[in-house]
């Protein structure tokens, strides 16, 4: 298994100081997070072809482009072409939000329209889509997401135990059979966060923290297990929580991160 890294805590570092960073964290490769404030923004796609060439030249991939593209429109095409032309083979499509208020039945349509037309352009680019379950969305667990991508194969999934347990929590085996084995993987999101007591009498908060201090989500069972089962696909590390110093907690999370993983050479134990 690859691991990446999600370039969110690093902010709008050059191209190649973001590459010089993650190689000094011990990263296999960048989850290179597009918006606003960070190295590629919806607005210079252009540079995604740069920080592809720095990457590599720190012997690290591109492994996926996270985006917050929801469909196919202009931003989308030129984002979309740019990572066609850097050699990205994946790309994280933004959140389809969840509104109680709002009629459940035309989001879920108007969402399915919409990533069906993403998915097209993509398509055309020789780009892969990967939809990422996610608190808060349309999608926030395996069966959500199946529903939202019923009769398409040409989308695939990126589970986040991390994001599934602001809502609760999903057995990591049932995510998978849910959706239908590996084949439908595409990434498996990283990260932990802890559930405390609020600020009201009876009420709590789920907050993150960092993967080295443990937390709700049960990593050392779920990395061995991956490895069991034969997945070979990327990890994406994600630091999320307030870290004075980016680069000292993404290389501490990802030290424990590979201290889950089996040794390379090792064989996993039969399932």
């Amino acid at each position: 298994m690859r691991v990446l890294v999600l370039t969110k805590p690093f902010g709008a570092l050059s191209p190649k100081e973001l590459a010089a960073q993650l190689a000094e964290a011990g990263a296999d490769g960048a989850d290179l997070l597009v918006r606003d404030g960070q190295t590629v923004t919806p607005s210079t796609p252009s540079r995604l072809a740069e920080t592809a060439r720095d990457l590599d030249g720190n012997g690290l991939g591109l492994g996926l482009v996270s985006t917050d593209l929801t469909s196919a429109d202009r931003e989308a095409e030129r984002v979309i072409g740019h990572c066609a032309e850097a050699g990205v083979a994946l790309l994280r499509v933004g959140f389809y939000r969840y509104d109680a208020a709002a009629d459940y039945a035309s989001d879920l349509d108007r969402a399915r329209r919409d990533l069906a037309g993403l998915a097209d352009l993509a398509a055309r680019n020789g780009v892969r889509l990967v939809l990422a379950l996610h608190h808060g969305t349309l999608h926030p667990s395996a069966a959500h997401a199946a529903r939202l991508l019923a009769g398409r194969d040409d989308v695939l999934v990126h589970p986040d135990p991390g994001n599934q347990a602001k809502e609760g929590s999903e057995d990591w085996r049932l995510t998978l059979d849910t959706l239908g084995g590996l084949g439908r993987i595409g990434c498996v999101g990283v990260k932990n966060a802890v559930w405390e007591p609020g600020e009201t009498r009876g009420s709590w908060n789920c907050r993150w923290q960092p993967l080295a201090d443990g937390g709700v989500v049960p990593w050392p069972t779920i990395l061995p297990g991956l490895a069991v089962l034969g997945y070979t696909g990327p990890l994406s590390l994600h630091v999320h929580y307030p870290a004075e110093n980016p680069l000292a907690a993404v290389r501490r999370d990802l030290g424990y991160l590979r201290g889950l993983l089996p040794a390379p050479g090792s064989t996993p134990p039969a399932r």
